[in-house]
């Protein structure tokens, strides 16, 4: 936001505040009755609207504000911006109640603090939903980005695999073939405590991609073939750690 902008937001604000305080006090004059001999109650009203503007007008900005990319966020800014609604509509009531009826000061006192009361308790259950949801999102964003890792891993390793033209090296490449088939069917998330299986995945495919890079300077057809049945052990091994993977994910769901 420009400095122009907040000058013309800071500007609507303090009239709009001036203007409610206005209608308050033409509501006291055209009920009758002077200011100077108003109670402690009256100033409390007066006090608790400007309160109320500031607060229907800023804490639904600097929520916003503060996440206004996250677009999933905007149920929980909506329910914000009710709560402080509610509370300048409560607020404004109560300044109506001490116009027309002129209630004791106790009882307004005890209206101002349940209207507090609401407000903060709204606003305090708002934000511990708002930090719970973000937490959920965070662990779902990190679970898909685990198996996000792993799929671009063993895909690199195919296409390693294919670009190879070694001789002897179809055995190994059908080995890849397979282990990217048994990836492609696994679970396509990590949850905690897959961490250490996940890891156990990762090493075999490192395993592979650096014997198919060695397989392009390996010097005669032993050398090859010991690459080869390197990659087909490590796929074995990746394999298993997949259908291990895969049983542990039922038990962490």
């Amino acid at each position: 936001m420009s400095i122009s902008s907040k000058r013309i937001a800071v500007g609507i604000q303090i009239a709009i505040m001036f203007a409610s305080i206005a209608v308050f006090l033409g509501g006291v004059s055209l009920v009758g009755g002077g200011f100077g001999d108003r109670g402690a109650s009256f100033w409390v009203t007066v006090v608790s609207i400007v309160f109320a503007q500031l607060v229907w007008f800023n804490v639904p900005i600097w929520m916003m504000a503060s996440d206004a990319r996250n677009k999933d966020s905007f149920p929980f800014q909506f329910t914000a911006i009710s709560f402080c609604t509610l509370y300048a509509v409560g607020v404004f009531l109560m300044a109506l109640l001490v116009v027309a009826v002129q209630p004791g000061s106790g009882w307004v006192y005890f209206g101002h603090m349940v209207l507090l009361f609401l407000l903060a308790a709204s606003l305090g259950v708002y934000s511990m939903a708002n930090r719970a949801i973000e937490a959920m999102d965070q662990a779902d964003k990190q679970a898909k980005a685990g198996s996000a890792n792993l799929n671009l891993h063993i895909k690199s390793v195919q296409d390693r695999a294919q670009m190879c033209e070694a001789a002897g090296v179809d055995t190994a490449q059908a080995a890849v073939a397979e282990l990217v088939d048994a990836m492609h069917y696994a679970t396509g998330e990590s949850l905690p405590g897959s961490e250490a299986v996940d890891a156990e995945i990762t090493s075999s495919f490192k395993a592979i991609e650096l014997a198919l890079m060695e397989i392009d300077d390996a010097a005669g057809e032993d050398a090859v073939g010991e690459l080869v049945a390197r990659i087909c052990r490590e796929a074995k091994s990746a394999k298993l750690a997949i259908k291990r993977r895969e049983d542990l994910m039922k038990t962490l769901r």
